[in-house]
Parts: structure tokens; sequence; C-alpha cells
């Protein structure tokens, strides 16, 4: 939808007057289309039409503001009272904005990062009730749709038509499909593992996409957290496979030192050795299989794929993603 429509969407659904969209650009959801909207009044709002993720991207947050004001952007309540809207399949959602630098653009430092650990904390002990046990999505360890779409983007590569994009997409792939394919077979076989385990960690509210892109870091020195449609109901190694280890960031993996800040931050916890490990692979299979079909798709712009070229660059670099979840698959 282009932004006027929206806007008229929006007009209607929600007591917000004389808005103005501006398509927000970047990351890496298919499935999504985000906005700033300004109103009459000058005040802004993001909004997203998405036909991923689940409600929990409003009822988590709204959570979590509750508990830590200005931690999670507020979900603006539509003229209904619903903190979101369906329609014909898509999910309408707006929020307050937070206004920020992103955590990609500022260093966290020692104070930061223990904020982070503190925001998490605060994130996982919510409590488990009302619309956060009702609408939030609880872990079941199916790898199924992520495996199956790394299958069909393996295949693929081999089947797309020759020219520039594909030859560097394969020149990237291939010398490293077998590991590739070893983290595949291993993140099964871990689902299994974990499936018949009765001494997991308790599940807690966890965001499940928590990287340095969805933080802002605000003017009063406290992160926010930002985008919680991955949010689920999990152990909290879901939430922590993107600090400890490495994260999943080649630039910048977090160090040693920053890992240690933002457990200060956090609190005890002893991570759970297979937990961290299935969802690094899990991660592995999506980054790359969303990265590789940007890259193959017909309809992506030449800015679409530089972008995905470098993404994928980062996971198949000696401080990436594969690099890490290589690692904690043979040691497990």
């Amino acid at each position: 939808m282009d932004p006027a429509e929206v806007g008229q969407v929006v007009g209607e659904l929600y007591s917000l007057e004389g808005l103005e969209l501006t398509p927000i650009d970047g990351g890496a959801d298919l499935e999504a289309s985000s906005w700033k909207a300004v109103d009459a009044r000058g005040r802004r709002f993001a909004v997203k039409w998405s036909t991923g993720g689940s409600p929990a991207g409003a009822v988590l947050p709204a959570a979590l503001d509750a508990a830590l004001p200005g931690s999670a952007p507020a979900p603006v309540p539509a003229r209904d009272g619903s903190l979101w809207t369906d329609i014909d399949g898509a999910r309408l959602s707006v929020m307050e904005w937070i206004d920020g630098t992103s955590g990609f653009d500022a260093p966290l430092g020692e104070r930061g990062w223990r904020a982070f650990g503190q925001l998490l904390a605060a994130l996982h002990t919510l409590p488990v009730e009302g619309e956060v046990r009702s609408v939030v999505p609880r872990e079941g360890f199916d790898p199924t749709r992520w495996a199956e779409y790394f299958e069909q983007v393996d295949a693929e590569i081999d089947a797309a038509p020759s020219g520039e994009i594909t030859k560097r997409l394969a020149e990237l792939w291939h010398p490293h499909r077998a590991e590739l394919r070893g983290v595949h077979q291993h993140t099964h076989s871990l689902a299994e593992r974990l499936r018949s385990r009765s001494d997991l960690p308790r599940y807690v509210p966890c965001h499940g996409d928590p990287h340095l892109g969805n933080l802002v870091l605000t003017g009063v020195g406290r992160p926010a957290l930002l985008d919680f449609d991955d949010a689920v109901l999990a152990p909290p190694e879901r939430d922590l496979m993107f600090v400890l280890g490495g994260g999943v960031l080649a630039d910048p993996a977090a160090s040693g030192e920053q890992q240690r800040w933002f457990m200060e931050g956090y609190g005890p916890h002893t991570a759970d050795a297979d937990l961290l490990t299935y969802y690094r692979g899990l991660r592995l299979l999506e980054d790359t299989s969303e990265l590789a079909s940007i890259l193959l798709a017909p309809s992506s712009t030449g800015k679409d794929r530089d972008e995905a070229l470098g993404h994928l660059t980062g996971v198949f670099s000696p401080t990436g993603l594969l690099v890490q979840a290589r690692s904690e698959a043979h040691r497990s």
C-alpha cells in the first residue's frame, strides 16, 4: 500500500488526524512495511502493516512500557480500544515514536551494555498473565519453517539463471555449503533433544530479535527496544543468544568485555549451551535464506541486493554467525 492509502485507513480506525506518512527504509523483514507518521498536532508515530509475526508485537511492548516506562514504544489504541487491527490477512499497528540513536550507530559503552542487560532482565521478569499469556506464542522447538526455507534456497542457487549477482552469491555460498548443511542437520537434531528435555529453564517473555539495530539509545540515557514482531514465550537464551558468544552481528560482534558488562546488568544466569546452539543455528538458517532470497528475487532493487550481499558477507566472515554456529555445534 502507498502512504496515502495507509494514512486513510489509519485515519478511519484511529483517533489521529492529518497524518503524513514517510516510508521507513532498512531492515530485513520481508513481511512488513513501516512508516513514520506525523499527525496534525505534530505528534509522531510508527505505523506498521505486517503479514507476519503475531499480535504479540503490540501486547508485549505495552506490558514492558507499563513496567518500565520508556523502555518500549507504547501501542496507540484504535478507536475500539484494540492494540492492533486485522485487515484482509494483515495486521495494522500504530506505536508511539521513540527518539534516539540506533545501537548500530553509537557505541553502548560500559554503562550502555549494563543498561541493555537490565532492560532484557526487566522483559524476562514480566508476569506471564493476561494477554501476555494468551497472545504471545510459546516456543515449540520446531525448526521446520526455516529449515525448509534453507533447503529451498540452497537448491535455487544452483538453478538460478547466470548473472553477476548470482555469480557473486554462488562464490559466497558454495565454499560454506557443507558447513551450512551441517548446522542445518545439527539444528534438527537439537530440536528433537530439546523437545524431550524436562529440565529446560523457565519460559519468559522474550523479544525474539534484540540485536543492536532494534535498540535505541534515548536522550535520558536509557535504551529502549523496538520491533517486537518475533516476541515469544521461551527460555531466556532466546534473547541472550544475541549477545553471548558474540551475538549475531559480525560488525560489531560483542566482545568478551561487553558480554561481561551485559551480564552484570542482566544478573546471575547460567546459560544453557544446547539452547544457545539451537537458537544460533536457527538464526543462521533464517539469515542466510532470507538474504540469499533477496539476491535471487527479480523484484529486488540494486540497493536491496547490495545490502543483502554485505550482510551475507558478514555472516560468513571470521567473526560472523556461521563461525559461531559451527563452533557451538562441534561442542554440543
